[in-house]
């Protein structure tokens, strides 16, 4: 009977916890770094769904799904990303402003990280 009670607490804890995305966002962020852009685009795609409403999350996961869909070539992906930060930002009025957006995120990234972001090419400024 005790093991099952524990059992059934143990499952009820999982049940109830909830993600919030953040550290899906720092695995895609962290991905993206490295240059490994499918795994950023699916850690990326997990932080978004477990975001919920807290923009903390979602919008540098948009940005990373965004840049590395764009990245991979798979310019539809890329589209939809833009257009989701520009549903999410204030002000973004159009996809070339959220690639800027992005552009300039990548290009932060590249100053904060030098050493790392200096072993791949795709995040040169």
């Amino acid at each position: 009977m005790k093991t099952l009670v524990c059992v059934v607490l143990s499952l009820t804890l999982i049940a109830c916890s909830s993600k919030t995305g953040s550290e899906e966002k720092a695995l895609a962020t962290q991905a993206f770094i490295n240059c490994n852009f499918y795994s950023a685009v699916s850690n990326a795609e997990l932080a978004i769904k477990h975001a919920g409403d807290d923009l903390n999350v979602s919008m540098p996961a948009w940005l990373i799904l965004a840049k590395s869909s764009e990245i991979l070539e798979n310019q539809g992906a890329a589209t939809l990303a833009y257009e989701s930060m520009m549903n999410l930002a204030p002000g973004v009025e159009s996809i070339d402003e959220a690639k800027d957006i992005a552009n300039n995120f990548v290009l932060e990234l590249s100053k904060i990280n030098p050493e790392k972001t200096a072993n791949c090419p795709a995040l040169q400024g």
